[in-house]
């Protein structure tokens, strides 16, 4: 008889060192792929004997790799197969594929598709346009839920007391453009406005001057939002009406089309996430003090706040 598979537990079975090593190997991003011991030590609050037996071990595992003459650390190989074990273990992209294809073929724009990994959004599928101005991002790459196309059509799930918690913490939210909604409340005033408008996110520099996106979610058959795929173009090649037009409805098609293979049934939709908060709804009227300097809503004290960020 095969065993059965062991259930996750909870906080009190986690183990302290294995916590710490995967959060120092968090601290490395796209804005800091390298990092000196005293930096990785102060982030992280450990001492630096601490933190060093931490990166000696990563670095002996294949995890990190350190310059001999700098001393400064790096993501290593072995970090790198991790991702794209993740990412071929997707069948998502595989289902997709012919669909973005035929996308990409009719708008001749850049497509891509993402997933969202907390307030960050991870790109798992990218085909470039055969243009002169194509898309630089690549599969792995990640961008800031908030300040992108695709992080604003996954962000619609979420229902407003999760959005607040997702952002829990976060005063102001970081500028890319002035598009960017600079608090939590005003991202959740836009996703309202995107979700009255068939969850499609149309873009004029939200996140990169002089390029323009379109959004949608991707659903499957639970009708939660799994993913979201965009198209990018130099915002010369693209009119306004072909943004709200034909452009448009063909990224919508797309979305719901891959929806559709992953089980979805449209006609089954069922009022969730942020939608609740629509005209003629139950939260129609936001539940937070737009004065209040934590953004949040009124029942989130700051004793509570910090509270839950303790715990």
């Amino acid at each position: 008889m095969s065993a059965r598979p062991r259930k996750s537990k909870g906080p009190g079975y986690i183990v302290p060192a294995l916590e710490r090593g995967l959060l120092l190997l968090q601290a490395f991003s796209g804005d800091k792929p390298v990092q000196s011991l005293g930096v990785l030590a102060k982030e992280l609050d450990l001492p630096r004997a601490t933190a060093f037996r931490l990166a000696n071990t990563l670095e002996h595992l294949g995890f990190l790799v350190r310059d001999p003459d700098s001393g400064e650390y790096r993501i290593g190989p072995a970090a790198l197969k991790l991702g794209w074990t993740y990412l071929s273990g997707l069948e998502l992209p595989e289902i997709a594929h012919p669909f973005l294809t035929y996308l990409r073929n009719r708008t001749n724009a850049s497509v891509h598709m993402a997933v969202r990994d907390g307030r960050e959004i991870v790109y798992v599928s990218r085909l470039p346009a055969n243009a002169a101005l194509t898309s630089n991002i690549r599969v792995g790459s990640r961008l800031p839920a908030h300040a992108s196309s695709m992080g604003r059509a996954m962000l619609q799930d979420l229902e407003e007391d999760e959005l607040f918690g997702l952002y829990r913490g976060t005063r102001e939210l970081a500028p890319f453009s002035k598009e960017t909604p600079p608090t939590v409340p005003q991202l959740r005033d836009l996703l309202v406005r995107d979700a009255a408008n068939n969850g499609v996110i149309v873009s004029r520099g939200y996140y990169e001057k002089g390029v323009v996106s379109i959004a949608a979610p991707i659903r499957d058959g639970r009708d939660r939002v799994v993913a979201a795929i965009n198209i990018t173009a130099a915002s010369d090649r693209l009119s306004d009406e072909a943004l709200e037009g034909p452009v448009r409805e063909d990224v919508l098609r797309t979305a719901r089309q891959i929806s559709e293979a992953l089980g979805h049934d449209p006609d089954s939709r069922r009022t969730v996430g942020i939608e609740l908060a629509l005209p003629n709804t139950a939260l129609a009227e936001p539940r937070y003090n737009a004065e209040d300097e934590q953004g949040y809503p009124k029942y989130q004290t700051r004793d509570q706040l910090e509270k839950a960020d303790r715990q």
